[in-house]
């Protein structure tokens, strides 16, 4: 079957007239002349356009960690304003431990590394690599610093928080690297 060439191109002279130069059927002295007439040369409506193989779906796992990291950063940045704002508080720098310096600083890395996370878990979704390397590294970040905080910690308040957040944290890290379907998952991105 022979489709007419698209508009703009030459079109095939109608029988009985002359063929201009580049027009369509091709002429019979030309070497694709054959070729053109079975059908090989040109538009081939019976090509197959190759399979694409399916990117790997998102488990379950990252969809979670990456809520749990989008609600982690909020809290991290709501928390780090708080702790500026409250600084001078005596009750909060008897419970923490700390000066007012050292709570502001501390207010200022939660706000600064939770607006990093924030961010990040939008990533998560997608399947990035950096996000989850940024994301695992802060977890690790946030285990030190809650242990540290343990040790500082008067009361037990404080210390139930700093053992809460070894745990979750824990939790985001292995939920980050858990099973084959997650390190495909992130080894497309």
């Amino acid at each position: 079957m022979s489709y007419p060439p698209p508009a703009g191109q030459p079109q095939p002279d109608s029988p009985g007239q002359p063929q201009a130069a580049g027009a369509y059927p091709p002429p019979a002295n030309y070497p694709a002349a054959d070729a053109y007439a079975q059908g090989q040369v040109g538009y081939q409506p019976s090509q197959q356009i190759p399979n694409v193989p399916d990117a790997p779906k998102r488990p379950w796992n990252v969809t979670l960690v990456a809520i749990i990291a989008f609600l982690v950063g909020l809290i991290d940045v709501a928390g780090g304003v708080a702790a500026l704002l409250f600084r001078n508080e005596r009750q909060l720098q008897i419970e923490s431990g700390l000066s007012a310096t050292n709570i502001a600083i501390s207010g200022g890395l939660f706000l600064i590394i939770g607006a990093v996370i924030l961010l990040l878990s939008f990533g998560l979704f997608g399947g990035s690599r950096l996000s989850r390397g940024v994301i695992a590294f802060f977890a690790v970040l946030r285990i030190a610093i809650a242990v540290i905080g343990l040790v500082l910690a008067t009361s037990m308040n404080a210390r139930g928080i700093f053992i809460a957040d070894i745990a979750f944290s824990t939790i985001v890290l292995l939920l980050l690297f858990a099973g084959a379907r997650t390190k495909a998952f992130f080894a497309r991105g």
